[in-house]
């Protein structure tokens, strides 16, 4: 049984690969169902969250835990995208009901649900032997990255896989674009996610998919810690940051005085807006409400740090975002929830503000190519994956140096985790 775990910045899947398939035919995966946010519904990943309640000794994770937290009043510790903070010697952990927890503690604790979950679905039990991936790079920094790794590793073992393989995510993802090909092709995988964009150069088909080793078929790998998540803070910070305050001033003293500008950065990140809650700052936000010559936007900034919304905001824009995949205008909104905000955005704006962004990713893909000392004309396939390959924007920039006859596509959310449980089968 060969089995793949990918734990995401956004999302996580388990795959499992078992049984023989007939010659020369690579062997089937099966990806894990999760309970959705209705019961009678599934899905192939669970969301990278855990929950835990300030009214009940519970926790809850995936799709429970976003369930828990949206119906049942918001009260409690929302915690998302902890592989973003792997990296960051600066966060240690925090306190969750009165227990100081590690950030190795809390993957363990996810990783664990989603294991049990992935063996109630797939009806196997969860071997020590597993392939985790791990993106390019965690960080540019060698020395953050390593850590990052080492964290992911001890992660693992406290959640009982004491010694996974690591595989890093892209050429997970060309492993699993290789399983149908019938001939040898040199692929670009552009896997293009929520925390990180990485790219692998990598020789693949039916003479090197049975290779013992397949490290000398890897040309290059690059990655950068730009994706999803900031493209996300750039919807905020054109759209919503205006709405909430941004640039306005109150009465200091005697004095008029603009809002400070650090407390707009902190709603750049959704995990970020619960630091506002604090007694000073919210004091302080009062106050500021009081002689605002922003009192409306004042006050919308009041309800969202109040009442903690920024799980609400980030999910509302990321809805936005896939809006904009394929429509021209987008509303971000929750009315059924209550969120303090709403604003339209075009997509004229969104490709306006993230293409700084873009640059970094596609300066990323050109490196790699470079660094395995190939053109354009030496790639075959440019294989994209992850939610940001969505973006209209991301596709036509591979769609002009390639043609739109090398891009290739598969399942964009679990075409990783097939590729880790295929690198054991």
């Amino acid at each position: 049984m060969a089995i793949g775990i990918d734990f995401g910045t956004s999302n996580s899947a388990i795959a499992v690969i078992g049984g023989k398939a007939g010659a020369g035919k690579p062997k089937k995966a099966k990806v894990a169902s999760f309970a959705a946010v209705e019961a009678e519904t599934t899905a192939r990943t669970a969301p990278t969250v855990l929950f835990f309640p300030s009214y009940q000794p519970e926790t809850h994770f995936g799709h429970d835990a976003v369930r828990t937290y949206l119906f049942n009043g918001l009260e409690g510790r929302f915690i998302q995208s902890m592989k973003t903070f792997l990296p960051s010697k600066t966060f240690q952990g925090t306190q969750i009901r009165g227990q100081q927890l590690e950030i190795e503690d809390l993957v363990a604790m996810y990783l664990r649900r989603l294991i049990a979950a992935a063996e109630a679905s797939l009806g196997t039990k969860i071997a020590e032997d597993v392939v985790l991936g791990r993106p390019a790079r965690f960080s540019l920094d060698a020395e953050a990255d390593a850590l990052a790794e080492a964290r992911l590793l001890r992660g693992a073992e406290r959640a009982g896989l004491p010694k996974p393989r690591l595989l890093i995510e892209p050429v997970a993802a060309a492993l699993a674009y290789e399983a149908d090909l019938k001939r040898d092709e040199t692929v670009l995988v552009a896997d293009l996610g929520g925390g990180t964009s990485d790219f692998t150069v990598m020789r693949v088909g039916p003479s090197h998919r049975d290779l013992p080793d397949r490290r000398e078929s890897v040309l290059a790998s690059r990655g950068i810690p730009v994706a999803g998540d900031k493209f996300d803070a750039e919807i905020v910070r054109a759209a919503l940051l205006p709405i909430l305050g941004l640039g306005s001033s109150y009465v200091a003293f005697t004095d008029s005085a603009p809002v400070p500008h650090w407390i707009f950065h902190e709603l750049l990140a959704w995990n970020h807006v619960s630091f506002l809650k604090s007694k000073k700052t919210l004091e302080f936000l009062k106050l500021v409400a009081k002689t605002s010559n922003a009192k409306p936007a004042i006050q919308r900034l009041l309800r969202v740090v109040e009442e903690d919304q920024g799980y609400l905001l980030f999910r509302a824009v990321e809805r936005a975002k896939r809006e904009l995949t394929t429509g021209t205008h987008a509303r971000i909104e929750d009315p059924e929830h209550g969120l303090a905000v709403e604003a339209d955005i075009s997509r004229e704006t969104f490709e306006r503000v993230t293409a700084p962004l873009l640059e970094q990713i596609w300066s990323t893909a050109i490196d790699c190519l470079a660094a395995a000392g190939i053109g354009a004309e030496g790639v075959d396939a440019v294989f994209m994956t992850g939610g940001t390959s969505l973006l209209p924007a991301v596709r036509a920039r591979f769609v002009d140096k390639f043609g739109s006859r090398k891009i290739k596509g598969g399942d964009t959310f679990t075409s990783v985790v097939e590729g880790l449980a295929r690198s054991r089968a």
